[in-house]
């Protein structure tokens, strides 16, 4: 009897372990197949117009990079500290964090056409509803700047918060903050504001039609929340200083871990993470284009690009 019993725990343990191993035989394994050189701090990055554009940090300098060939083929001077990097309206929107600016750049000439300067520096940009998305973290506020004026046409604030990154999805913009434990849903048709009860320090979001998830840095933690309710469904433990993930064409989600030089792999259908990739140093945000996860290594110069299978 003792032993049926200890032979059924050994099942019920190997359980999780089979069910990693199935998804990753459904789906296959990820690995990084290019390291691009962009310069010092890559800090984030976005696909459009054939390209992924990246905020080169440290060398005030956006950058293009041709998926084709995983070369840098041209870059831009924005100024200092750029980061975040948004596509709509025909341009490439980067957050000037460095100059209090946004600013707006033509991919076709790779120069700047306007720098909107504004009273804050700014954290993160973001497209959707037509329009373009910002936020102020030192004064609580996100703007909406109209792409036709290059002017803000609303300024939301968000209160007791620090707002940080953001992204656009299912007619919301969300948004993480520096602080606290809440997440923040801007109606992109009223303006109005909401907010939802995450872990600790939940600075950046992914956005999909179902779910957000959000990176708890200071917990350690993503937190999933249900698009449609409006709760979190699930929270599940990652590596160290998770960041700004990033969902893959199989439904996947990476999360970047700054403090653990690592991207964690969470399988939504379990809500469990099935693999720890290797990357380089302070890897934060992640994006999805061109079929494969691209991940900056702010602490390093070069963008890690992953593929699944």
């Amino acid at each position: 009897m003792g032993r049926i019993v200890v032979f059924c725990s050994g099942l019920l343990m190997l359980s999780g372990v089979i069910a990693v191993v199935a998804a990753l035989a459904a789906g296959g394994s990820a690995h990084v197949v290019a390291k691009v050189e962009t310069g010092t701090g890559p800090c984030s990055e976005a696909g459009g117009f054939g390209a992924v554009w990246v905020g080169v940090g440290g060398d005030g300098r956006l950058a293009r990079i041709d998926p084709a060939t995983n070369r840098v083929t041209r870059s831009a001077d924005v100024g200092p500290g750029p980061c975040g990097v948004a596509i709509g309206a025909g341009s490439v929107w980067v957050d000037g964090y460095g100059t209090s600016s946004v600013i707006r750049v033509d991919p076709v000439r790779m120069k700047v056409v306007k720098q909107i300067r504004l009273a804050d520096q700014i954290w993160d940009v973001a497209y959707g509803a037509g329009a373009v998305w910002a936020t102020e973290p030192n004064l609580g506020y996100v703007l909406r700047i109209n792409p036709r004026t290059n002017k803000v046409r609303r300024r939301i604030r968000i209160r007791g918060a620090s707002p940080a990154n953001l992204r656009y999805g299912g007619g919301a913009v969300w948004v993480g903050s520096l602080s606290g434990r809440k997440v923040f849903r801007i109606d992109a048709r009223t303006n109005r504001v909401s907010s939802v009860r995450v872990g600790q320090g939940p600075r950046s979001v992914a956005v999909t039609k179902s779910a957000v998830w959000v990176s708890n840095r200071l917990s350690n933690t993503v937190s999933r929340i249900d698009a449609r309710r409006r709760k979190v469904v699930a929270t599940i433990r990652v590596g160290n200083q998770p960041e700004n993930a990033a969902v893959a064409g199989d439904g996947t989600v990476f999360v970047p871990n700054l403090g653990a030089d690592t991207v964690s792999r969470i399988d939504p259908t379990t809500n469990k993470v099935i693999e720890t990739i290797p990357v380089g140093s302070r890897p934060f945000p992640a994006t999805y284009a061109f079929g494969d996860i691209w991940v900056p290594s702010y602490g390093g110069t070069e963008v890690y690009r992953l593929r699944i299978g």
